[in-house]
């Protein structure tokens, strides 16, 4: 490099004294985020805890320690995203072998670490290094939100299965095996309508829990998107098995259809625009299927028969409705 000419020894020696103290403070910034990724790591795959608050130390002891932090910016920031990263390796570590409930958690910390811990560090960082280190919160809201993105899909995905196995017609009765049972005024409410309703009433109280009204970066709650991917898994995979069945279940279809109209009135607010759609096919199908007097109820769906009926379940199904309203 350039050689550097000093106007005297003591400028000399002042400029190799400054020199000093800038490679010392540097390497304790090296071991200080060192000793706190440890610390943090540990707390993480251990507990499931993303510790912000010993990050957060970590910046205001340097904070006071430091006396060159300004030469110190990239060390600092490095420091930052290395015990974020060993936050997120540890809370990946946690996860396995565990249940959704862990995942849930591992989402919790992370949504709170990027709302309200990372912004205070940075914040912090900002003040310390005079502005310096501007990529820092971009850099740590990257590392974390991909951690957080892969536990709630894995958890959706779950919640996908789940409703797989519950959300299904299970034996269709023949209307001729019916004639003596009670009326539709006394009817039990349709098993695989509790079922289906049970499953993400089961969701929403899961992520109730561990997420609360915690929101994701683009505004969206978990607990909306969570019952968002339940509702479409119980209506499109009740629709596809009515429309694989349509022979079975034709001497019903107009109360199918109605028991469709009933969960698409309930469920509507978290539906897709794709499985209204499929819905809304559906049960065209079943009405077309029920014309001419073929159905149980004689084409009741859109009669004031029909109106009836649905009140009818609303009543028998209001508790499952109480469940999944705000």
């Amino acid at each position: 490099g350039t050689k550097i000419t000093y106007h005297s020894p003591l400028e000399r020696c002042s400029q190799l004294t400054n020199d000093a103290v800038i490679m010392i403070e540097q390497r304790v910034c090296i071991y200080s985020f060192d000793a706190c990724a440890r610390k943090c790591s540990i707390s993480a795959s251990g507990s499931g805890v993303f510790d912000g608050d010993a990050l957060l130390q970590c910046v205001q002891k340097l904070s006071d320690d430091l006396t060159r932090s300004e030469e110190c910016s990239k060390e600092i920031e490095k420091g930052c995203y290395m015990v974020s990263q060993k936050c997120c390796e540890g809370l990946a570590g946690y996860v396995k072998d565990r249940s959704d409930a862990a995942r849930l958690r591992v989402v919790a910390e992370c949504a709170n670490a990027l709302n309200t811990t990372i912004v205070d560090v940075v914040r912090e960082v900002s003040y310390l290094t005079n502005g310096q280190s501007e990529s820092l919160e971009s850099n740590l809201s990257s590392v974390i939100s991909v951690l957080e993105r892969e536990m709630f899909d894995v958890f959706l995905e779950s919640v996908k299965r789940n409703v797989s196995a519950c959300a299904r017609l299970g034996f269709i009765e023949n209307p001729s095996d019916q004639q003596n049972k009670k009326t539709d005024d006394s009817a039990p409410f349709p098993p695989y309508l509790a079922a289906s309703f049970l499953t993400i009433v089961r969701c929403r109280a899961q992520v109730e829990r561990a997420l609360r009204d915690l929101r994701r970066a683009e505004g969206t709650t978990y607990q909306f998107l969570a019952l968002q991917t339940a509702s479409d898994g119980v209506v499109e995979n009740i629709c596809l098995e009515l429309k694989s069945k349509l022979n079975h279940v034709r001497p019903q279809a107009d109360v199918f259809s109605i028991h469709l109209q009933f969960l698409i009135s309930t469920l509507k607010k978290y539906l897709s625009d794709d499985i209204l759609s499929l819905a809304s096919d559906t049960r065209r199908m079943l009405l077309s299927a029920s014309t001419g007097g073929r159905g149980a109820g004689k084409g009741m769906g859109n009669g004031p028969e029909g109106l009836t009926a649905v009140e009818n379940l609303e009543r028998l199904g209001r508790v499952y409705v109480m469940c999944l309203g705000e």
